[in-house]
């Protein structure tokens, strides 16, 4: 014989142990303020004490909230590639999970409005989404105007209103300069990440700031755009190589770009870090396992994303809630 099924416990069995109204018990569990302590506390005890599982798509219809917050990566597979997206989409899910909300990753063209992802975010299937910004959206701007809550993970373009989250690129690129030029190297190439977004933009500026405090400029021979991938990396150091005969270290603005430029110097029969120097940016598990190990501007990833998350909850709940910028850090190792 199959085991009977536990009846599901319903709002009036938890008021008719708690010993107040169904109502009560609604106001409750849908977070409701004017309800008195007294009673909220009976409530949230007897839900415990019964192993009540709230019904998400009741709780939706009841609340108008659906519990989903969308996580939404521009559509370009290539940044999946880089352990810094799963990394920050880890601490926003921890965040969210622990707050009764449930993650929902989408990968849409970020520049569009008339898309699927599009008019599933305009559609009221999630109750606000987190984005991983790369370039000005126009999706952005559109969810704006019809009022979803949302975070962007890195620096907007234009709109300073939005609210986001992000680590200090700037500082980060200016670290790596300075670091180069006070330990003695003389001819300091960099390698780019995306500069029409901001965070490549950022680095970059930081790491010009480094050769104008010592009284100098970079060449444009010097600056190499890569993509974030390590064959970009390859890539621009093969470039950084033929163009400067003198070169004797890189800043990369992630730690796949550095390590694929490692593998090119490495090939044209050069010693790291003996020749050139080499440092990378975030400090990811990339940096710690590569060989040499990598030196590395150290960006809290997991933060980044649980700032985020934390940021998004707080808009939801109507609280004021100013953007945040996060500070970072040269690690040093064996490759500078």
């Amino acid at each position: 014989m199959a085991p009977s099924k536990k009846p599901r416990i319903t709002y009036s069995d938890i008021a008719k142990e708690a010993g107040v109204s169904k109502a009560t018990v609604s106001r409750v569990l849908n977070d409701d303020p004017n309800v008195d302590d007294d009673r909220r506390k009976r409530v949230v005890e007897t839900v415990e004490k019964m192993g009540y599982k709230r019904n998400r798509a009741a709780s939706a219809l009841a609340s108008g909230k659906t519990g989903m917050i969308a996580i939404v990566i521009d559509d370009d597979l290539s940044i999946l590639s880089d352990p810094f997206y799963a990394t920050v989409a880890s601490g926003i899910s921890r965040v969210l999970m622990r707050n009764d909300l449930q993650p929902l990753l989408l990968v849409a063209e970020m520049n569009s409005v008339d898309g699927p992802v599009a008019h599933y975010l305009q559609g009221g299937e999630v109750d606000g989404a987190i984005f991983f910004q790369l370039h000005e959206s126009s999706l952005i701007r559109k969810l704006e105007k019809i009022g979803l809550p949302f975070v962007i993970v890195g620096t907007p373009h234009t709109n300073s209103d939005f609210l986001y989250v992000d680590c200090d690129n700037f500082g980060g690129g200016l670290q790596a300069a300075r670091h180069f030029f006070e330990s003695g190297r003389k001819v300091i190439g960099t390698i780019t990440g995306d500069i029409v977004a901001t965070a490549g933009k950022q680095r970059l500026d930081g790491f010009m700031q480094g050769y104008r405090e010592h009284g100098k400029v970079a060449s444009k021979k010097l600056v190499a755009q890569g993509d974030y991938s390590l064959d970009s990396g390859r890539i621009a150091m093969r470039h950084l190589l033929a163009d400067n005969p003198g070169l004797d270290a890189v800043f990369a603005a992630n730690d796949l770009m550095a390590v694929g430029a490692i593998a090119a110097a490495e090939e044209a029969g050069k010693v790291v870090p003996d020749d050139i120097a080499i440092i990378g940016f975030d400090d990811s598990l990339v940096a710690q396992t590569s060989r040499p190990p990598l030196s590395s501007i150290k960006q809290d990833v997991v933060n980044l994303g649980e700032t985020a998350a934390n940021l998004l909850i707080g808009k939801l709940k109507d609280e004021q809630m100013e953007s945040v910028i996060l500070p970072v850090e040269l690690i040093s190792r064996q490759s500078a």
